[in-house]
Order: C-alpha cells, then sequence, then structure tokens
C-alpha cells in the first residue's frame, strides 16, 4: 500500500507543492516501530495506518 502526502501537510513549518509517497504494509508486522512508521501515523492520525512497514 501507498499514499501520497503533501510536503505542507507534514507540518515543515513552509508551503511546498513536493510530495512524498509513503509505502507500508497493511498486515502485522513483529518488528518494533520505526521512524517511518511513527512519521506516517503523525500524518495519517490515529487509526489511518493498519499495521507496520515489513
Amino acid at each position: 500500500r501507498s499514499i501520497s502526502v503533501g510536503v505542507g501537510a507534514l507540518g515543515l513549518g513552509y508551503p511546498s507543492p513536493e510530495t512524498v509517497v509513503f509505502r507500508y504494509c497493511g498486515g502485522g508486522c513483529p518488528a518494533p516501530p520505526t521512524l517511518h512508521r511513527l512519521a506516517l501515523g503523525a500524518v495519517l492520525g490515529p487509526g489511518g495506518a493498519e499495521g507496520g512497514p515489513c
């Protein structure tokens, strides 16, 4: 799965026309939380992304 997010939506403090593509798994994953997972969760909000990156 993937989601495209505008750089302005990341809360970095400046507008930008660029986008970032986050790719993630849709199933369960026993791996501990990663920076990728934390950033994706912050962008999507609570309940926005199921599973973790595998």
